[in-house]
């Protein structure tokens, strides 16, 4: 089945690559970039408790295309496959069509990421860590199919979006009933904002109709290639209501993020289950150089030296998705240095401690985990 779909997509992508004229192909611009990671981990982070695992994987291999379309109308198409000592897969990221004209607000239809929170909205290849904290990856949905509502300057952003969750995105057998539908917002003010510094807030929400499906959080701590080891209780949810908190502060060489983010679940039946997540992240740039943090995203770093700059990197993440006795409760500290040879290409390299209480997978959930990513954009 994946070299089939393998085969359609590539397929697709010759055909956009070979009908334009040479003035169309002037509007269109292809780009990628390609995460290999390695880790290793012990008891904690192996639902078996297996002392020690090493293992290594394609997190990441994308070839992006963007067509800029004549009368305000812009594409994406995103193709991205992953590989590991399992398997392999390929799979559309952002696919959408938007139009950029319209005075309110530019519309946006397609695949695409949810306006709910901030990790989760900026693009992995420029995250200071190797991977969303738990907090994220456990209350923000991976990208869907729906329509989307967004405006923004240098001060303030809002987007607002209707979205359907993908069939099986990341869930063994998929839904038993109908896929869940969302509506989701975000709006990020900058009441500071200079050459020097800036001071973003903002807030995000979503509602969410399981439509009696199966609910349950599976989180694997922070190591993409662990197995789920933090765990919430499972049952069939009627609806999600997420409410986010966010807040950045860049000011020269230093970078503070947090975010916190609670929500409330309903059984179906009447049962409401709450639980909550936060973290805080730092970084510092050696060499100098200004992270920038413009329209509720996390810029790019240049690094001012040809032989590239270093940066220290920490945070502390907290995920309570225990309730009623049942679930666990789970912090992660990470400390990491990442290195940037021009624009790129980055190397990082993160260490991480666990702490868990509440419901494990097995009787020695303890030890330490190493990470590491070579990351190339092209």
């Amino acid at each position: 089945m994946i070299n089939s779909r393998a085969t359609r997509i590539w397929a697709l992508i010759s055909l956009l690559l070979s009908t334009p004229t040479l003035a169309e192909k002037e509007r269109l611009q292809i780009s990628g970039q390609i995460l290999v990671d390695a880790d290793y981990y012990e008891s904690f982070w192996s639902k078996d408790g297996d002392n020690s695992t090493t293992r290594a994987e394609l997190r990441n291999g994308r070839i992006q295309l963007n067509y800029d379309l004549p009368a305000g109308w812009e594409a994406k198409l995103q193709i991205n496959t992953e590989a590991d000592s399992d398997g392999s897969d390929v799979f559309l990221g952002s696919t959408y069509i938007r139009y950029t004209d319209w005075k309110f607000a530019d519309i946006t239809l397609g695949k695409m990421k949810e306006p709910l929170g901030m990790e989760r909205n900026i693009r992995s290849a420029r995250l200071v860590t190797i991977e969303d904290s738990m907090m994220t990856s456990s209350f923000t949905p991976r990208k869907n199919w729906g329509i989307r509502l967004n405006d923004s300057n240098k001060r303030r952003t809002w987007s607002l979006a209707a979205m359907v969750e993908e069939n099986n995105n990341g869930r063994d057998g998929g839904y038993k009933e109908d896929e869940p539908i969302a509506l989701a917002g975000r709006f990020t003010f900058a009441p500071v904002r200079t050459d020097e510094q800036t001071l973003r807030l903002g807030l995000s929400g979503s509602w969410r109709d399981w439509d009696k499906n199966s609910f349950q959080i599976r989180n694997r701590a922070e190591v993409s290639s662990a197995d789920n080891v933090v765990r919430s209780a499972e049952f069939d949810a009627d609806n999600q209501v997420v409410l986010g908190l966010e807040g950045a502060w860049s000011r020269k060489s230093l970078l503070l993020q947090a975010e916190y983010m609670a929500t409330r679940v309903e059984e179906v039946g009447g049962t409401n289950w709450d639980y909550d997540g936060y973290y805080f992240t730092a970084s510092y740039l050696l060499g100098g150089e200004h992270r920038k943090l413009s329209r509720g995203k996390l810029g790019a770093v240049r690094p001012g030296a040809d032989s590239g700059t270093w940066e220290l990197v920490s945070r502390y993440s907290y995920l309570n998705v225990r309730d009623r006795g049942l679930g666990a409760k789970a912090s992660i500290t990470t400390l990491g240095v990442n290195y940037y040879y021009r624009r790129n290409i980055k190397v990082m390299l993160a260490y991480l401690y666990p702490d868990i209480a509440g419901s494990v997978t097995h009787a020695d959930p303890d030890g330490h985990a190493v990470s590491a990513r070579f990351q190339i954009l092209f």
